[in-house]
């Protein structure tokens, strides 16, 4: 029920008692939340306590403060409406009292039948103010979430995002987060069979139900939540929470990751495995959290779907725990991996012929099936960042392949064969390459400062992925892509503040920074100083 907040201010405690009486007894929704005998006091309370209200029934005289002038005052910093009450029948008085915004105005002695009237009245209209409030607020959070959410998927979906230019911190609240990834298991027949309209209708289901459990099991410890999706596959949950000092028991996300699981199973056509990652302070690390996410998630094609993965405690799956591979398979695959760097073909493939004699006594095709997978994620998971920036998704689609329509142990022997040569192939093109690949890269950032400069952007320039390079470039040169990136932008800025007369504005737009606010808050934030004070304190040197 909305109740309509009302204060009564008259000098004469028989009349206020007989006013407050009547406003009760027109609902509940009425609520007298101050009564005062003078303007004077009622003005400081208000004020003091910063009272909120709807409604203002007031005396016209009252010896302190009049209740003209205490409409008047309180009009510079509260919106309201109010109800004028007097015993003079004064045309002056009436003509003020609108004036000052009063709607409504009723003589001493105040006619019970008339004041509800005027309090129906006025209902109506605070009603409908309200309402219209309300709407505006939907209307305005809707917009901030939709922007929430193209933030969040380009961070999630690609390397495509300007990571240095994005202010997260205008978008998203301080406090703590979690990152949820929800990867579909059957992702190669369930592309194929489900027509996209299917797909649609199950994408709203698993959001409904991500959303119904976090209603019923997470509210009370996290204050929002966002539900978005990258492709027809992989689903993502972010969980917010103003500070750190809830007690969540029984382990609430795992509880709750793990039920997420069941009913998707329960009540969807497909199973889905669950990624969880630690929990964080900065929006800005989602890039470097999802790329964990989706490591650990590839722990499935080893152990199976259906399962909630957890990104902190990725020592607690490691590949060698599958019960079902013999340790010798380890040691071979392990050798495959040593001789595909360094080793001759030749090397690689008598290996490979050690591993395929192991595979050949094996007495399951499902067990020839998931040692096969197992060596090829392996590979995949190792070398990833030498070819995978642009071949990794199909090079894996096409080592499934080839264990599920090898028609013979020969031919899948071949296939094999052929695919770790290829990977192998593909690493020593890499190895031909410059050998500094982190100058190479610099150079590249500082001449396109301008531009829209992603990770992405970068590593393909030196021939990596992103994942790798962004590590890579951390490891050689103590410091991140983002705050390299960073930094060489402002200090061109400090060049061309001091050496052009560019507008401030215009040395933003053409480092990168279409938001000269952020631009101005990120130059003081590393130099000290805004752009023109450090301008004006150069100039003359």
């Amino acid at each position: 029920m909305t109740r309509i907040k009302t204060i009564i201010v008259d000098d004469e405690n028989r009349i206020r008692r007989a006013i407050e009486r009547q406003v009760r007894a027109c609902g509940e929704e009425w609520e007298i939340i101050g009564s005062f005998s003078d303007g004077k006091e009622a003005l400081r309370a208000i004020t003091e306590e910063d009272m909120p209200f709807d409604l203002l029934v007031t005396d016209v005289r009252m010896p302190e403060m009049d209740g003209l002038t205490l409409i008047s005052q309180l009009k510079k910093s509260h919106d309201f409406s109010s109800i004028i009450i007097s015993g003079y029948d004064d045309f002056s008085y009436l003509q003020t009292a609108m004036r000052a915004g009063s709607l409504n105005y009723i003589l001493k002695p105040v006619d019970r039948v008339q004041f509800r009237g005027q309090l129906e009245e006025v209902k109506e209209k605070i009603l409908s103010k309200k309402a219209e409030k309300k709407q505006l607020k939907d209307k305005s959070e809707q917009l901030i979430y939709t922007r929430q959410i193209q933030l969040l998927s380009e961070a999630t979906w690609s390397m495509e995002v300007d990571v240095p230019a994005i202010d997260w911190d205008a978008h998203f609240p301080d406090g703590y987060y979690s990152l949820i990834c929800i990867g579909i298991d059957q992702f190669l027949t369930m592309t194929n069979d489900f027509p996209t309209e299917e797909w649609g209708h199950w994408q709203r289901k698993m959001e409904t139900y991500s959303r119904q459990l976090y209603e019923g099991m997470l509210v009370d410890n996290y204050e929002k939540i966002w539900w978005w999706r990258t492709g027809k596959l992989n689903f993502w949950l972010l969980l917010y929470k103003q500070n750190n000092d809830y007690i969540t028991t029984g382990n609430g996300l795992e509880v709750f990751a793990s039920a997420l699981k069941d009913t998707i199973q329960r009540k969807t056509p497909f199973t889905a495995s669950l990624a969880v990652g630690p929990e964080f302070d900065k929006v800005e690390r989602i890039p470097e959290i999802r790329d964990r996410l989706m490591s650990v998630l590839q722990h499935r094609i080893i152990q199976g779907g259906n399962h909630v993965f957890y990104a902190d405690k990725e020592n607690n799956y490691p590949v060698s725990q599958t019960k079902s591979i013999h340790p010798r398979i380890y040691k071979y695959v392990q050798k495959i991996l040593s001789t595909m760097e360094t080793e001759s073909d030749e090397k690689t493939k008598q290996v490979l012929n050690e591993l395929f004699h192991e595979l050949e006594i094996a007495d399951s095709p499902a067990l020839i099936e998931e040692m096969v997978s197992f060596l090829y994620i392996r590979i995949i998971d190792r070398w990833m960042e030498f070819e995978g920036f642009t071949e990794g998704p199909k090079l894996l689609t096409e080592a499934l392949q080839l264990t599920r329509h090898a028609g013979n142990f020969s031919q899948l022997k071949d296939g094999i064969k052929l695919w770790v040569l290829k990977v192998k192939k593909g690493i020593a093109n890499f190895k031909q390459l410059d050998s500094d690949p982190v100058q190479r890269a610099k150079q590249w950032i500082n001449n396109h400062l301008g531009d829209n400069i992603t990770i992405k952007k970068i590593a393909d320039h030196v021939y990596m992925s992103p994942t790798y390079f962004s590590n890579f470039f951390k490891a050689q040169t103590g410091e991140t892509v983002l705050d390299y990136v960073t930094k060489c932008r402002l200090r061109k800025a400090r060049e061309l503040l001091v050496s052009t007369d560019h507008k401030v504005y215009d040395i933003a737009s053409q480092l990168g920074y279409q938001d000269t606010k952020y631009f101005s808050r990120l130059f003081k934030q590393w130099q000290g100083q805004s752009p023109s004070q450090y301008r004006e304190s150069h100039q003359h040197i």
